[in-house]
Order: structure tokens, then C-alpha cells, then sequence
């Protein structure tokens, strides 16, 4: 059986590299989809988790924990065992085993068909996505707008009944992209649990022409998250042409009534000018990984075995173990960046860095480490919002050289182990802090462009939301 396994994972790898090799997405597609020979072989070790013999169970178990992948229907069949041994090693597989080779390989294959030709291909996508493969929603969206024909519409079903927000997502944007024949899935998943595959199928079906879609955007225009409300906004004035003087990044109070108006003019006739176009939203934090950033300590980059940071249920784990920050891998300028935070306790501390540029003289004190200089806003209870100078950043507060500035007095509540808002606006170089709706800081840098930063110090911090918005918004 060890040698059947072994024959099964040597397979997978050299079929794996043949089409790394050529950069086929059809071949690595084919690499991840195992044969009916090769799942019963995965059976046969399943069955074996609960023998009697303690090697038998021990040289099953070590198997299918070397496995790049096991099919979902083999691990699905564990679970319901009757044996409570086979069920109790088949959840310790799917908490330990390993999947990045196999979750790298799809995602790459995913990028080769957003990037080309890849029509016909839907099926063995939606047989790895079956098979408990996951990706990002919104590469799901953009495969699934490239690569469907209106033949698929049967798949585009199976995938907006499947478990995953990211297939579900997929199948909206297949189903809008074959047009008519789609809009049954699009009006199935604007009910949908998950936010964007709800975006998704409104969007969809406002492109093609549906009065619901319309009405399902305006929906958005209250959502708890700023990407949404932007996308929602961005959409809803292409569609119709109007604003009625909605704000995604407004105080609650100010969006809601003009999200009021919006609901009370798609109530009647209206006529459609224009489609959805491409969101120039950035969500520098996918809920899934830390793409885009980098994890520094003492002003190197960290080991990615030793890194730290963790994402869970889409929150961002910030483990307190400073100093040290997350970086984001490119520089931004001229933006809004919505942060959404919480303090797991009282000791909470760390903060957000703007404009961060290479040191260009010898930093001051404890932040020599830091390797650049920067603005941080502070995020502390109570004092989250004030300023700080790293190293040589160059701003001036009320005309005076910045080195360390309070927020202004406006009472903000900030409960521990709630989530709370921080707006950051950055245009030509002037900086304003919103805190939950409301300034409390602002500063005039001298330069205009640099990296994202969020600041580790010795106490734990929560993330949620990290979202650029366009400015003008």
C-alpha cells in the first residue's frame, strides 16, 4: 500500500511539473483531477484508519497525510464512517494535511485562463473546486467570466449549488458572461448567504438588462462594508447616471438618507444608461492570505516559516509579538484607506503606517529598526488617532513640525472587542484620520507616495476589512 501511495503522490508531482513546465492550464488542470483508480486506492487507506493493527492505522494515517490531495468525496465518505477512529483521523487529515503545493498549482492554472483562451475548460475547474480545492473570489469571478459558454449553463448550476462562496461566485460571473441562458443562476444567487456572490449575481443581472439587479445594488448602499457600498455606488451611477449625493466613506447617518433616496427612485421607472464596469476598489486584505504584504522584523524580511501573522474566518490575526510590521510589496498614492479593527483586550496596541519610503537619514530611538520612515496613526483605546513621525518623515501639524500630535478632543467611543472604523485620507500628501465617522487628526506630509504599513507591537490586534478606495469618493 506504501508503495501505491507513493506511486499516487509521484504521479501527481511529475504530471504537476510537466505542466508547470509548459505552462499549460489545461495540463495542470489534469494533474489535480485523480482517476477513479487512484480513489479507491485513497478508500482502501480510509477503510484502513480503523484496523485493529496499531501499525496498519499508524501506516495508513502517515499516508494520507503525505498526500498532496485527496479527493472531497474519499474525505466526505470518512466523516460519515461508522467508526468514531476513522472519523477522528479523517478530521485530524483535513486539519493537518497538506494542500499548498495543490492550492498553488489550481491558482495557477486559474491565472493562465483569466489571462487567455480557456473555453471548454469549466467542467475540470468545477470538478477541482468539487474536489475541496478553494480560491480566492475574486480570480473565481474573473475564470468564470472568461472561460463559460452558454452550453455550460447546467455546470454554472452545479457550481451556485456548491459549498464555497468563491464556485458560487464563479457560476454569477459565468452566468452573466453567456448572457440570457444565465439569468436563472443570477436570480438564484441574488439571494445567496455570502455578500460578494450576492454583489456578484446583482451586478450581473443589471448588465443584462434585469430591474432586480438594479434594486439588488442599491441593497449594498447600506452594507457594514465600505468595498461594498463603493462597488454598489460605482455601479448604481453608471447604470442610472444620478448620486443623489451619496458618499460610500459618509458618516452612517448621512448614507443612509441618501440611500433612502436611491431606494425610493428605483421604486418607480427608470431608464438604464450605461453597465457595470470594473470596480477600481483594492482590497488589500483578500480574507484569505497575506498576498501583497510582506511580514518584516528589525527592518528584514521575516522567514516565511516564522511568520506569525494568521489569517482566520477572514480576520486578520496580528499575534503581538514586536515589534514588527506588515508591509504592503508596492507604494500608494493619493487615496482613501478604510481599516477595519478590533481590540481583543485591554492591553491592545499598534498602528497603521502611511507613506512609508526608504530611511534617508539616522532614525530616533526605538525605531531604528523600522527601516523606513513613515506616519503612523495610533491605534490604542483611547488614543487611537494620534500621529507619530518614524524616523525622518517630514509633516507638519497646525504649521508646526510633526513629531507627535494627540487627536483632537471630539469624544469617540472605542469598547474593547468592538469593531471600529479608521478612514484615512491621503491626497497630495495631506493626510486626515476619521475615526468611526469622525475627524480627529490631520497632517500635511512632505512626500506623496509610499507603502502601506501596519504596525506590530507586543499586544494582539484584529483586522477585518483593509480596502482602498478611490479618491474623490
Amino acid at each position: 500500500m506504501r508503495r501505491v501511495i507513493h506511486l499516487i503522490s509521484w504521479g501527481l508531482g511529475v504530471s504537476v511539473l510537466a505542466a508547470q513546465n509548459n505552462e499549460s492550464p489545461e495540463a495542470l488542470l489534469d494533474a489535480l483531477l485523480p482517476d477513479a483508480e487512484k480513489i479507491e486506492e485513497f478508500d482502501h487507506l480510509v477503510d484502513k484508519l480503523g484496523a485493529d493493527d496499531f501499525k496498519v492505522r499508524k501506516e495508513a494515517m502517515d499516508l494520507l497525510l503525505e498526500a498532496s490531495l485527496i479527493p472531497k468525496r474519499v474525505l466526505q465518505r470518512g466523516l460519515k464512517s461508522e467508526e468514531p477512529e476513522i472519523r477522528a483521523r479523517v478530521r485530524e487529515i483535513i486539519r493537518r494535511g497538506g494542500r499548498a503545493k495543490s492550492e498553488a498549482v489550481f491558482r495557477r492554472a486559474l491565472e493562465l485562463l483569466a489571462a487567455g483562451n480557456g473555453k471548454g475548460l469549466l467542467n475540470k475547474v468545477a470538478a477541482i473546486l468539487e474536489g475541496g480545492l478553494t480560491v480566492e473570489g475574486g480570480l473565481a469571478a474573473r475564470v468564470g467570466s472568461g472561460i463559460s459558454l452558454p452550453g455550460d449553463v447546467e455546470l454554472l448550476e452545479r457550481l451556485a449549488g456548491a459549498d464555497t462562496a468563491s464556485a458560487r461566485r464563479m457560476a454569477a460571473a459565468g452566468a452573466e458572461a453567456i448572457g440570457e441562458v444565465g439569468m436563472s443562476v443570477l436570480r438564484r444567487l441574488l439571494d445567496d448567504a455570502d455578500e460578494a456572490v450576492r454583489m456578484q449575481a446583482a451586478v450581473g443581472l443589471a448588465n443584462l438588462g434585469e430591474v432586480a439587479g438594479v434594486r439588488g445594488l442599491a441593497e449594498f448602499l447600506n452594507s457594514e462594508s465600505t468595498e461594498a457600498r463603493t462597488r454598489a455606488w460605482e455601479g448604481l451611477q453608471a447604470l442610472t447616471g444620478r448620486s443623489f449625493g451619496y458618499s460610500p466613506i459618509d458618516q452612517p447617518e448621512t448614507r443612509k438618507a441618501a440611500a433612502q433616496k436611491w431606494l425610493e427612485f428605483l421604486k418607480g421607472e427608470f431608464e438604464l444608461k450605461g453597465k457595470v464596469g470594473e470596480s477600481r476598489v483594492i482590497a488589500l486584505f483578500n480574507g484569505r492570505d497575506l498576498r501583497g504584504w510582506t511580514h518584516y522584523r528589525g527592518g528584514n524580511p521575516v522567514d516565511p516559516d516564522q511568520k506569525t501573522w494568521t489569517v482566520e474566518d477572514g480576520i486578520l490575526h496580528c499575534p503581538g509579538e514586536g515589534p514588527g510590521d506588515l508591509r504592503t510589496n508596492v507604494n500608494f498614492e493619493d487615496y482613501v484607506l478604510v481599516v477595519s479593527y478590533r481590540f481583543p483586550g485591554p492591553r491592545a496596541d499598534g498602528g497603521i503606517g502611511l507613506i512609508m519610503t526608504p530611511r534617508k537619514g539616522q532614525p530616533a530611538g526605538g525605531f531604528a529598526r523600522d527601516g523606513g520612515d513613515y506616519l503612523e496613526v495610533q491605534l490604542l483605546p483611547g488614543r487611537s488617532g494620534d500621529l507619530y513621525k518614524i524616523g525622518g518623515f517630514r509633516a507638519k501639524v497646525d504649521g508646526k513640525d510633526l513629531r507627535f500630535a494627540h487627536r483632537r478632543k471630539e469624544e469617540v467611543k472605542e469598547p474593547l472587542k468592538e469593531w471600529h472604523e479608521m478612514r484615512l485620507e491621503v491626497r497630495d500628501g495631506l493626510v486626515k484620520v476619521y475615526l468611526n465617522g469622525i475627524l480627529v487628526n490631520e497632517a500635511a506630509a512632505q512626500e506623496k507616495s509610499g507603502r502601506i504599513v501596519l504596525r506590530e507591537e507586543r499586544s494582539k490586534l484584529e483586522f477585518r476589512q483593509i480596502t482602498l478606495l478611490p479618491v474623490g469618493g
